[in-house]
C-alpha cells in the first residue's frame, strides 16, 4: 500500500480534535486512509454507510447509531446521512475529548445546505486528493513549496534544489497526464481497463452521488456539461457563454456548478488583486481536479489529439494545478493559491501567498524559455513590489536556471521532487 502524505496529518490531528472530517472525490482513497489509522494507538469501530444496514439505521436514529456506539469510531460516507453530523456534535458536546471521530465523505458536507448546525471548533478538516507524481512513486514530500518563502532570490534557491533531470521525461508527465491519480486506474496495467474504469466512475458519480445530494432535473444535460466543462479547464470561467452552449438557464448551471465543486470534480481558482480600481480580471479560472478525469469526459485519450486540438498547454497547466493542491495541505496551511492576470491579457499562471508575499509560478510545455515566457512575471513583479519575492518558470528542459535574480527556470521532475 503506497503511504498518502496527509495520513500523519490526520494522525496529529485526532491527537488534538474531538472530530476530524476527512472528504474528497469519491475513490480517492478516504476509505483506505481510514482504516489505516486504526491501529493499538487508535483503536477504533469502522461503520461505512455504504452498508446498506449501517445507512438504514444511520437515517432511522442517527442519535441512537452514535450514541450506541463505542468511541473511537469512523464513519465512512457521512454526506449520505447528514443528520450524523448533528448526533456527533451532540456527543462531542456531552464529553469533549480529542480522537472520537474520524468521519469521511465524498462531498464537502461542510457546504452542503442539509447541515444547519456546524461542528466550529470542534473539528479540523482534510482534503484528500487523487495520488501525486512524487507520492506516487513514494519520494518524500517535497518541501519546495516552503522553501519558496525562506529564501529572497533565485542563488539561493539553487543552493536547495535537488540535480536537474538528465534523461528525457515528457512520456513520463504524459503518461501521468493521461491516468490521472485515482489510485483504481493509476495501479492498473490496461489502458482499457482505466477506459472501464473511468466510464464506471462517471455513471456511479452521476447516479448515486449527485442524486443523493441534490436533485438533478436531467441526467443527460448535467452528463453534457461534464463534457463542456472538461474542456474548459485551465481557462477563464465565463458561465455566459457555458449556459449558452449547454443550453441550461443560468440559475440552474450555476447550482450544477456548485455541484461539480463540492463533489471534487472541479475547482475554482480565483484571481489576486489588491486593489479594487487595478485593471486586473477578476473572472476565475476552472480546472478539472483530475487530468485522467478530464481526459475521460472530453472524450479524449491519446495525447497527439490534445496537441492537435490545441488542448496539451490547458491540460498540463491542469496537472500542474493539481499537483500544488496536493501539496499546499501537507505543507503549510497558510498557503493560499490564486493567478494574476490583467485586462490586456499579461498572466501568472499560479500565485502562491502566504501572510502577504507572493511568489509567482509560471508554466511552460517546453523545452526552451524566452524573453516572451518571463514578461508576465516582470509585469507582475512591477506591480506587486516588495510583496513578490520570486518567481519560477516550471518547464521541460533539463537545465537548473537563474534568468534574473528573482526568476528562475525548473525542470517539471526537479521542482516536484523526482529523483534525477
Amino acid at each position: 500500500m503506497i503511504r498518502r502524505y496527509l495520513q500523519d496529518h490526520v494522525s496529529e490531528s485526532l491527537k488534538h480534535f474531538p472530530a476530524v472530517l476527512l472528504t474528497g472525490a469519491r475513490q480517492v482513497g478516504k476509505s483506505t486512509l481510514a482504516q489505516s489509522l486504526i491501529g493499538p494507538s487508535w483503536n477504533a469501530t469502522y461503520l461505512t454507510l455504504d452498508d446498506r444496514v449501517v445507512l438504514d439505521a444511520a437515517l432511522r436514529d442517527s442519535d441512537g447509531l452514535v450514541s450506541g456506539t463505542p468511541t473511537p469510531m469512523v464513519i465512512d460516507e457521512v454526506q449520505k446521512a447528514p443528520d450524523l453530523m448533528r448526533a456527533v456534535k451532540r456527543m462531542i458536546d456531552r464529553q469533549r475529548k480529542p480522537g472520537q471521530y474520524l468521519l469521511t465523505g465524498s462531498a464537502n458536507t461542510m457546504t452542503l445546505a442539509t447541515i444547519s448546525e456546524s461542528l466550529a471548533g470542534r473539528i479540523a478538516l482534510h482534503t484528500l486528493y487523487p495520488f501525486g507524481w512524487p507520492e506516487l512513486l513514494r519520494k518524500p514530500c517535497p518541501k519546495i513549496l516552503g522553501d519558496l518563502f525562506e529564501i529572497s532570490n533565485a542563488k539561493e534557491l539553487l543552493k536547495r534544489l535537488p540535480k536537474a533531470p538528465r534523461a528525457e521525461y515528457r512520456s513520463q508527465i504524459i503518461e501521468r497526464i493521461m491516468t490521472g491519480g485515482f489510485p483504481p486506474p493509476v495501479l492498473m496495467d490496461s489502458q482499457q481497463a482505466r477506459a472501464q474504469w473511468f466510464d464506471a466512475y462517471r455513471q456511479t458519480y452521476l447516479e448515486r452521488d449527485l442524486l443523493s445530494i441534490r436533485s438533478i432535473e436531467n441526467l443527460p444535460d448535467f452528463n453534457r456539461l461534464l463534457s463542456l466543462t472538461a474542456f474548459r479547464t485551465g481557462r477563464l470561467l465565463n458561465l455566459s457563454d457555458l449556459s449558452r452552449e449547454a443550453g441550461l438557464p443560468f440559475t440552474t448551471l450555476r447550482r450544477y456548478m456548485n455541484l461539480l465543486e463540492v463533489t471534487y470534480q472541479i475547482s475554482l481558482l480565483h484571481p489576486y488583486f489588491t486593489h479594487v480600481g487595478k485593471r486586473l480580471v477578476k473572472t476565475p479560472k476552472i480546472y478539472f481536479c483530475d487530468t485522467g478525469m478530464a481526459s475521460q469526459f472530453m472524450g479524449l485519450d491519446d495525447w497527439s489529439v490534445l496537441e492537435k486540438q490545441g488542448h496539451s498547454g490547458a491540460m498540463v497547466e491542469t496537472w500542474v494545478f493539481s499537483e500544488l493542491m496536493k501539496l499546499i495541505p501537507v505543507t503549510d496551511h497558510r498557503l493560499r493559491l490564486h493567478f494574476w492576470r490583467t485586462s490586456t491579457g499579461q498572466e501568472v499562471d499560479f500565485m502562491l501567498e502566504r501572510a502577504g508575499k507572493l511568489v509567482g509560478i509560471e508554466v511552460k510545455w517546453a523545452h526552451r524559455i524566452d524573453d516572451s515566457d518571463i514578461s508576465g512575471l516582470k509585469r507582475c513583479s512591477e506591480d506587486l513590489k516588495d510583496r513578490f519575492r520570486l518567481a519560477v518558470i516550471l518547464y521541460t528542459g533539463t537545465e537548473i536556471l537563474a534568468l534574473t535574480p528573482q526568476i528562475v527556470a525548473i525542470p517539471l521532475p526537479t521542482f516536484f521532487g523526482i529523483a534525477a
